[in-house]
């Protein structure tokens, strides 16, 4: 039969719990400390508009730097904190406020693109005495002035299509273009059964309406209150999209005037130009050389953006 413990062993299993809770109490205390040690021993190094940045801030944004970049100094990570509380500040004045959701979805993001999972690169930056807090702190200024700028400058930032087939011609000599017209469509409806002589009448009516037309902006005014007259706003075709000879006829038509009366299901039709210019044959790269040029022009003002919010700060380095 199994001996039960005597008092001395139950005495020296008590002494050995105690002794391992003790030891397990200080493991957890010391862990602690070091965790905390680095924040604890932060000192305010900068204070933009009384938001504090701290030594600790610029210490591990600047391990985030030599990551990212050459230049992992302490006086560029410094300048790059400040700059962020401007724009969160600016951001939350304007009532964008990035949510966890966002951060961490950024997050993952610039993980999967380094083919790696959350977890993963949190590691890895953990490796080299990065927080992943720097990172998501650094994404969420990005995801909010982005914000802040496109509203602010999503009116003011326009490109000429002239500065855009100007930028495909440098990188494609050669490129060819097409003609591009923007339209409004005059049709004088004929009813079903209407007799031939109303339906010269009406061809009439609207042989008589073509010399008078003043433009787009006016020709819907001009057709109001006329009878069995529609105005429809076709917007813009390119060559591609028409049949050649109304290219034909198009291109011969001044802008604000209108093509002859044509014969068409609903009645006669009148094409009024309200625009024609030249672009590039290929519209997918046009796309792409044009959200180029409206990059470049977001990034210049966004520049003098945060250059006035420098201005206008009270900053205080330490």
């Amino acid at each position: 039969m199994q001996q039960l413990p005597g008092y001395s062993d139950v005495k020296n299993l008590a002494v050995l719990s105690q002794i391992q809770i003790a030891a397990f109490l200080a493991a957890l205390i010391s862990s602690t400390f070091v965790l905390g040690a680095a924040h604890a021993q932060s000192k305010i190094v900068a204070l933009v508009n009384d938001v504090p940045v701290t030594s600790y801030e610029v210490n591990q944004r600047a391990k985030l730097l030599k990551l990212t970049s050459k230049n992992g100094s302490k006086s560029k990570a410094l300048k790059e904190l400040i700059d962020e509380a401007l724009k969160l500040q600016e951001a939350k004045r304007r009532g964008i406020v990035p949510t966890p959701q966002e951060i961490e979805r950024a997050f993952a993001s610039i993980a999967g693109r380094t083919k790696m999972s959350a977890d993963q690169l949190n590691k890895a930056l953990a490796k080299s005495g990065v927080n992943a807090a720097t990172l998501k702190g650094r994404l969420r200024a990005e995801i909010a002035w982005g914000r802040v700028v496109r509203a602010r400058f999503r009116s003011t930032v326009k490109v000429e299509e002239a500065d855009v087939i100007a930028s495909m011609r440098d990188r494609q000599p050669g490129l060819n273009t097409i003609k591009e017209f923007t339209l409004k469509q005059v049709i004088f409806v004929v009813p079903a059964g209407t007799s031939k002589k109303s339906d010269a009448s009406i061809k009439k009516r609207a042989a008589k309406f073509l010399p008078t037309i003043a433009g787009c902006d006016a020709v819907n005014a001009q057709a109001e209150g006329m009878r069995d007259v529609v105005v429809r706003n076709v917007g813009r075709k390119d060559e591609t999209q028409l049949p050649p000879a109304l290219v034909e006829k198009l291109s011969a038509v001044q802008v604000s005037q209108g093509t002859k009366p044509s014969r068409i299901k609903e009645g006669y039709e009148i094409l009024v130009v309200c625009d024609v210019r030249d672009v590039t044959s290929d519209a997918a790269v046009r796309d792409e050389v044009r959200s180029e040029i409206m990059d470049k022009e977001g990034q210049i003002l966004a520049r003098r953006y945060i250059r006035d919010l420098r201005q206008e700060a009270v900053i205080d380095i330490r």
